[in-house]
């Protein structure tokens, strides 16, 4: 069973031990972090991506609203539920701030256990849900991606029947061969638009802010270079690449190269790993 990992932040130790404590018999499905700050909390965040958040509410230098909209200013860590903690700011219009912050749950103190290991389920299973929803979608992304593969590879058998046409018709008659050639190119372009649309469409879906995200990283990113990114994504490999887009295997490396240049990332630094992050 895969250990849920869940962060709790607050600047109250008794409080952090409290809802350890709570938790008592469920060490082998609970995985948690502790920070007394905002500042190690997002570092927590960043560093090991928790499925879920408890915070605290009033907090010395940057309170738990704060907090949560750091949170869903970073498109890696958005989906990540938040229960909001607090023992004064408990009136419906505090909850409407904490709500539209972006908290997904609310608990008054004191805690009650009881209360606090159901609300914690729930927000688990939802996260769960909703990851293996994205999961599924991806993995749908990737069956997109092969598929075109496989169209392409019969698209291409049939532009070298073209060519081999026009080599033909070279000898006999100039204008056949001008039409054929620019039925060639014509076919060349249609193939690569109606596969990236299609595909492109899907991918968008799934990863609504991702080429937003890119080019506010690198605003001189070529609409080629965000094609590109969207596969590595996915892992898709340099061979299949290269076939959905019809360049050769060494121009996708190439183009994997620049790409890496334009997002400015360490030697030692993956790119696909990058791409995931974001």
């Amino acid at each position: 069973m895969r250990l849920h990992k869940i962060l709790m932040v607050d600047d109250d130790v008794d409080t952090l031990n409290q809802i350890i404590n709570c938790f008592d018999g469920f060490e082998n499905m609970y995985l948690f972090y502790r920070a007394l700050n905002v500042r190690d909390a997002l570092q927590i965040c960043i560093d090991y991506a928790p499925d879920l958040i408890i915070t605290d509410w009033e907090m010395p230098i940057i309170n738990g609203i704060e907090f949560i909209k750091h949170i869903k200013q970073n498109d890696r860590l958005y989906d990540i539920p938040i229960i909001m903690l607090t023992g004064k700011m408990t009136r419906p219009e505090h909850l409407n701030v904490a709500f539209s912050a972006g908290a997904t749950d609310f608990i008054r103190k004191p805690i009650e256990k009881i209360e606090l290991i159901a609300r914690v389920r729930s927000m688990l299973m939802l996260a769960d849900s909703h990851r293996e929803a994205i999961e599924f979608k991806n993995r749908d992304l990737v069956n997109t991606a092969l598929h075109i593969v496989q169209n392409n590879e019969f698209n291409a058998k049939l532009r070298q029947k073209v060519i081999e046409l026009e080599k033909s018709c070279g000898y006999l008659d100039a204008d056949l061969t001008k039409m054929l050639k620019e039925l060639n190119e014509d076919l060349c372009e249609k193939i690569k638009m109606e596969a990236w649309d299609k595909f492109d469409s899907y991918f968008k879906q799934v990863n609504p802010n991702f080429f937003n995200d890119l080019i506010a990283i690198s605003p001189k990113i070529s609409p080629a270079e965000l094609r590109l990114a969207a596969f590595l994504r996915l892992n898709i490999g340099t061979k299949e690449i290269a076939a959905i887009m019809f360049l050769t295997v060494d121009s996708v490396r190439t183009g994997r190269t620049r790409l890496r240049k334009k997002l400015n990332l360490a030697q030692d630094e993956n790119l696909t790993t990058f791409l995931l992050s974001i």
